[in-house]
């Protein structure tokens, strides 16, 4: 397997690759690159922010994110040309371009609205989180100046390696049994992430693909939400992304949310 350096990185060519920031270790790729994006001059697009250890990885919500030797953490400066309020495409595009890469490796990974990639349990209901996404803009008032796109992969290591307290976790290695090589993997998703991104205006194929590859649509889910929870089912997205939720208090759409699967009623 080729060992993860910045030469690696570097010699992957990728188009989201043409400046690397690697570290052995380091607090957070996310803010590392929310501090290169936003200096002066800040860095192109393409930027990549990655490093072997995260000590203060985070997810939304500032959740902790385990991030050990083993896993491919790294996030993306990226300064798309599309105005602010198309923001949110984003992170839809990228959960269908890392999944779409993570198939291609053997995994059977869904995607859990709005950012989360999920495996199926043993016994068919119990759901691990394999690859989190998390996208956060630096917006102008017409157009944005930069987002920054953080990915943490599960990749080489085992469930009980991530110390996630109280959430269900898997990983590249428990599902496949077997190791991958890092750099291919990297170069897998950052090929599939320059795909979904350069065709970000088509945003309807990029829905069709989410909803193909989801495991949200047409489950009982509640979300918190700005402190108030709701229960219902996720029906579908709307043209922009925000998932419309059935209540008995009629139709809901959510850009933004906590979401839990629930069991189906009668199961």
């Amino acid at each position: 397997m080729t060992g993860l350096s910045k030469e690696a990185v570097e010699n992957l060519g990728s188009p989201l690759a043409v400046q690397v920031d690697f570290h052995e270790e380091i607090g957070s790729t996310q803010e590392r690159a929310r501090e290169l994006a936003g200096g002066t001059p800040g860095v192109p697009h393409g930027t990549i922010i990655i490093s072997k250890v995260q000590k203060g990885g985070r997810g939304r919500l500032a959740r902790r994110w385990g991030s050990p030797p083993g896993g491919l953490w790294f996030s993306l400066v990226l300064r798309p040309q599309i105005p602010s309020h198309l923001a949110p495409r984003i992170t839809q595009a990228a959960a269908v371009g890392i999944a779409k890469a993570l198939w291609g490796f053997g995994a059977e990974v869904r995607i859990k609205w709005p950012n989360d990639l999920l495996v199926a349990g043993s016994d068919g209901t119990a759901e691990g989180k394999i690859c989190g996404i998390l996208a956060e803009a630096g917006a102008g008032q017409r157009h944005l100046d930069f987002v920054v796109l953080g990915v943490g992969v599960n990749a080489n290591l085992d469930p009980e390696d991530l110390d996630v307290p109280d959430r269900e976790v898997a990983t590249l290695r428990s599902e496949l049994g077997r190791g991958v090589d890092l750099v291919e993997l990297l170069d897998a998703i950052l090929s599939r992430l320059n795909d979904e991104l350069e065709r970000i205006e088509d945003f309807g194929a990029i829905l069709d693909d989410w909803r193909a590859l989801n495991c949200t649509l047409g489950r009982l889910v509640r979300v918190e939400r700005f402190g108030e929870v709701l229960e219902g089912r996720a029906a579908d997205l709307t043209p922009e992304g925000a998932l419309l939720l059935e209540t008995p208090e009629g139709a809901v759409e959510l850009f933004e949310g906590e979401v839990e699967h629930l069991r189906q009623r009668g199961a």
